[in-house]
């Protein structure tokens, strides 16, 4: 039971780790899509605000950013999510005609879409059983397919694209974008001339690397944060319930490691026998963990606790992680009781009942 109750501690411990280094990298690989909408080179974004596709920017902000140094064109953007012909969390984009996004959309199929029509993502299509001509329901609102179109950005690929103008009407938001695109001058550091552009805007933050997506979308830093200090909370009550097992496991068998030492096993062979049992505690923890973080990791993302967008990825890394933690509590739990083993002499041992 000691032995059952220390691994489901350190199984919890590890799942939770999965689960936020899976989420973690999520967020940055969604983050990468969308600073990068229309092949741009990074993006602005509301500050602070809970999703980056809740993100609410002022469209006349556009003519001031153009003239900052080193930005060479921008581009105003609106992001929708809705239910499209029955598909739930459906990513729609409003393009301003003439801007460089717009320009960048390769249409294989049709043409480019008038005002009450859209494009559809070739990713899309089949799950949409929609063709050129046929219409979608977009929020109560019917629009005509004109065409179909390839980025090569899934995120894209997997949405529709429609007018601005059009967008922001169904939306009831005119004069108000998601988030502005922008290319810079070729040659010119991106990271920079976002950071210039920060400060000169207040409460506007860029995006020009994935991994500053977590210190801007508020949903995701507090359920990451919430979640390393109850993993750290999972770490100490492992590596306690590792202790006190092992220790109890040494003091039951005091005879036993007496023996072993009056027959030649030296105070090296005892402590690996210790810290072999510990790891193998928590490497059992680690399989059942694993499995715990997979599902964890999709409760996390399916019940919306963080952006609708935002799949988890499970990389070597996550779980070489997972491996790392189960590990180290397991040689953390076991110096003490180990300790305590090699210290027995035989005839000491030998005495005790």
């Amino acid at each position: 039971m000691r032995t059952a109750l220390t691994a489901a501690g350190v199984s919890i411990g590890v799942g939770l780790i999965v689960a936020l280094l899976s989420i973690t990298a999520g967020v940055r690989d969604t983050a990468n899509q969308l600073i990068h909408l229309g092949r741009a080179d990074f993006g602005l974004f509301q500050s602070g605000t809970s999703d980056l596709t809740k993100s609410i920017l002022p469209q006349s902000l556009e003519p001031g950013i153009v003239k900052q140094p080193g930005v060479q064109m921008v581009a105003g953007l609106q992001l929708y999510v809705s239910q499209v012909d029955g598909q739930s969390s459906f990513l729609v984009l409003g393009m301003q005609p003439g801007q460089f996004p717009w320009k960048r959309l390769v249409v294989i199929h049709g043409r480019l879409p008038a005002d009450g029509e859209v494009v559809i993502g070739d990713a899309v299509l089949n799950s949409l059983h929609a063709k050129i001509g046929d219409s979608i329901k977009i929020n109560r609102h019917r629009y005509r397919v004109s065409g179909v179109y390839h980025t090569g950005d899934p995120f894209e690929d997997n949405g529709a694209v429609m007018r601005l103008a059009a967008l922001q009407r169904l939306t009831d938001r005119p004069g108000e974008i998601t988030t502005i695109a922008i290319t810079v001058i070729p040659g010119q550091p991106s990271k920079k001339i976002a950071s210039e552009i920060t400060k000169r805007f207040p409460n506007i933050a860029s995006l020009a690397e994935p991994g500053q997506a977590v210190k801007i979308d508020t949903s995701s830093r507090l359920l990451i944060s919430a979640g390393w200090i109850f993993s750290l909370l999972a770490l100490i009550v492992g590596g306690i319930g590792v202790t006190n097992t092992m220790a109890m496991s040494v003091f039951e068998r005091t005879r036993e490691i007496g023996i072993l030492r009056a027959v030649g096993w030296t105070g090296y062979r005892i402590a690996l026998l210790i810290v072999s049992e510990a790891l193998g505690i928590c490497l059992l923890a680690m399989g059942i963990g694993l499995g715990v973080g997979v599902m964890a990791a999709h409760l996390f993302t399916a019940y919306g606790l963080i952006s609708t967008f935002v799949v988890p990825d499970f990389t070597a890394g996550v779980f070489a992680w997972g491996l790392a933690f189960s590990l180290g509590v397991g040689l953390v739990g076991a110096i003490y009781p180990a300790l305590r083993a090699i210290r027995l002499t035989p005839i000491e041992a030998l005495r005790r009942e």
